[in-house]
């Protein structure tokens, strides 16, 4: 008996060094659906205000915000240009496994259409916390400059929005040019209760069946280069 749980305990112990517990990440969406209500609560209130004065609502969109910073013609013309840049065009016959719009930290919306765009796009959920994360994160940015010609778009995905200042230094220290964008519920279904987790998808938005193990069509824990590599090319055409 002892012996056959000698390889079990193995495994569970590989998986705590690879990859961060739930707790953290069931905290981070819950701190991200508290702000989301709070945000909502001001609003409301604020609409409130301007009603009971009987003023113009129309004048709200000239007032100051403090969670809305001003931006230049410029500028908000490049934001619109990026928006519309990440947004495919897909086929027809275009079915994928899940649909959702989420955004990155600019504002910029991406769907599901982008898969249509790569032959793999592999989407990598991971937090500022967690340090297996961050310690792969300069492996797959060389993946991806190595594979981004080839077919291959890495995105990765995170919901600690309440640490950005974080996000901004580990992306900034991996020099990270994949894009990085805010967790949505829709990726709920693909939760193992560790990060990183890792998913692939092919050019039909299809979930790729590749795991090693720990749950079906995910791979749990980090890896190196040509852990991933080996993984990548094996379906880039």
């Amino acid at each position: 008996m002892k012996k056959k749980l000698i390889p079990i305990l193995a495994v569970a112990m590989s998986v705590a060094l690879v990859a961060c517990s739930s707790e953290k990440i069931e905290e981070g969406k819950e701190k991200v659906r508290k702000n989301l209500e709070d945000d909502i609560d001001k609003i409301s209130s604020a609409l409130d205000s301007y009603v009971d004065d009987e003023t113009d609502l129309s004048l709200t969109t000239d007032a100051p915000s403090d969670t809305t910073p001003t931006t230049t013609a410029d500028e908000s013309e490049k934001d619109t240009q990026a928006s519309d840049s990440t947004a495919a065009t897909a086929p027809a016959d275009f079915s994928p496994d899940f649909t959702f719009t989420i955004y990155d930290m600019a504002g910029n919306a991406y769907d599901e259409s982008i898969f249509a765009e790569h032959q793999v796009t592999m989407i990598n959920f991971w937090e500022p916390w967690c340090g297996p994360c961050v310690a792969e994160m300069p492996e797959l940015e060389k993946l991806y400059e190595d594979y981004k010609d080839k077919g291959l778009l890495i995105i990765g995905v995170f919901s600690s929005t309440d640490t950005l200042d974080d996000v901004n230094k580990v992306l900034s220290d991996a020099k990270i040019t994949y894009p990085i964008l805010i967790y949505d519920s829709v990726f709920d279904q693909f939760q193992t209760g560790y990060v990183p987790t890792t998913i692939f998808v092919d050019q039909n938005g299809h979930i790729i069946p590749e795991s090693n193990g720990y749950g079906d069509n995910v791979v749990v824990g980090s890896a190196s280069y040509d852990d991933w590599a080996a993984i990548v090319t094996k379906y880039l055409k």
